[in-house]
């Protein structure tokens, strides 16, 4: 059992490296793409995104294997033949895998003992889907109704609303880009909300175990 355990640790870490990573690159760096490179990149770096967020979760891999699959399976299909209401339910299947994944990892964080660099790393990765699955509500309230965002520019669907998502849920807003249908609204309460409970619940209780652990040490 000693034997296994730093294998096994080595792995989750690369795992949830990988998904910050990945995370990374879709909220800061996919923004800056075109055309068909924008298009193919967004569903690559979602797929794998699936991927690894199942990978992180090891012990309920199997429950979300064929959710997942389904999710991307619809996904392409809608890409390649550009149906856009079977892209709206791939969105909300994304949504609901997402908030799964979201709920076992902070599951996952309220039970750990020991608070190591995994730990940390599974907390960001927390954040960063939180703004994701706003992302994609943001987007398919926009698809619905293109009139539920004022913006002084034309809005870019998805990659002005990833924009939006996080400066809502970091509770910035700069107000170049504002709510003004209901639906959209409360989607931007519930970010706001998220984004200050999660760092003053998840992050104090995470910050408060390590320090706990060293004061025993």
């Amino acid at each position: 059992m000693t034997l296994k355990f730093p294998k096994r640790f080595h792995q989750n870490l690369e795992h949830n490296i990988s998904l910050l990573v990945l995370n990374f690159i879709y909220v800061f760096v996919w923004g800056f793409t075109e055309g068909k490179l924008e298009q193919y990149g967004y569903g690559i770096i979602f797929s794998l995104i699936f991927v690894f967020a199942i990978r992180t979760i090891k012990e309920h891999n199997f429950r979300l294997y064929y959710f997942s699959a389904a999710a991307i399976l619809i996904f392409w299909i809608s890409f390649f033949f550009n149906m856009k209401y079977l892209m709206l339910t791939s969105h909300l299947f994304s949504v609901v895998f997402f908030i799964i994944v979201v709920v076992l990892s902070v599951i996952k964080l309220a039970k750990a003992k020991v608070i190591s660099a995994i730990e940390f790393i599974e907390a960001v990765n927390i954040y960063f889907f939180l703004g994701i699955i706003g992302s994609i509500l943001l987007s398919v309230t926009y698809w619905l109704n293109p009139d539920a965002f004022s913006s002084g520019n034309p809005l870019t669907a998805p990659a002005d609303l990833i924009y939006f998502s996080f400066v809502t849920l970091t509770s910035l807003g700069y107000g170049d880009i504002s709510p003004v249908h209901p639906i959209a609204r409360s989607i931007s309460i519930f970010l706001s909300f998220s984004g200050q409970i999660y760092i003053a619940m998840i992050i104090s209780m995470l910050v408060g175990k390590y320090l706990n652990a060293k004061t025993k040490d």
